[in-house]
């Protein structure tokens, strides 16, 4: 048999492990030193927006002819004689139109017209000398008065005053003529007859080439010789 030593536990070897353990745990552990990384610079970047300037939108011409020029001489239906004296551009809704800038002398009125709608409207050169000559003959003829209500006739002379047609506007000036020892005229006959008469005279003085006091007693002359 092998007999094992055993250590005897003495006061003396419990006092020297006691000591060395409370050496150990006095004593602190080391710190690592733990190199730090350098801190890199944050570079902020600057962030460049591009902006965007829209396009401005494109603007639309209204094609038309011009049939007319400055300083001719025009027949507006619902006005009479005028004389275009320019044109201008005009512009809405992103479009872009000329227009025939109109001037009636005798009722102080102008008026600006598109190209567009210069033929819808009716608007018409003067008519020529040989088609007034024609009309002046309608006036030679007895008048044609209708036996209806004034004011269903005065709605049909109305709407012939305002046709632009040269020889329906002669019909009116000669059915509303009357000579100083026929009946009296009621005051809408008469002012109807002065506008178709004064349209009308105007007219043939320009296609004439004459004055308009000289055209209105050419045209009296007529209406009283018949």
């Amino acid at each position: 048999m092998i007999k094992k030593k055993t250590k005897k536990v003495t006061k003396k070897n419990v006092k020297k492990t006691t000591k060395k353990t409370s050496k150990n745990l006095d004593k602190k552990p080391a710190k690592k030193i733990v190199k730090k990384k350098p801190l890199k610079k944050i570079v902020k970047k600057k962030i460049i927006k591009k902006i965007v300037v829209p396009k401005p939108p494109k603007i639309k011409k209204v094609l038309a002819l011009q049939e007319f020029k400055p300083g001719d001489n025009i027949v507006y239906p619902t006005h009479g004689v005028g004389r275009i004296l320019t044109i201008e551009k005009f512009q809405y809704d992103l479009l872009e139109e000329q227009l025939y800038v109109i001037q009636f002398f005798q009722d102080k009125l102008t008026i600006r017209v598109p190209f567009s709608k210069a033929k819808l409207i009716g608007l018409r050169d003067i008519t020529t000398k040989s088609t007034m000559t024609r009309t002046l003959s309608n006036l030679k003829r007895k008048p044609k008065i209708k036996k209806a209500m004034w004011s269903r006739r005065a709605q049909e002379y109305d709407q012939k005053i305002n046709s632009g047609n040269i020889k329906l506007l002669s019909d009116v000036v000669r059915d509303l003529f009357r000579k100083d020892d026929q009946t009296e005229q009621s005051y809408s006959e008469r002012q109807m007859f002065q506008v178709a008469f004064e349209r009308y005279t105007r007219e043939f003085a320009i296609s004439s080439s004459i004055k308009f006091d000289e055209a209105s007693k050419k045209i009296l002359e007529i209406l009283n010789k018949r």
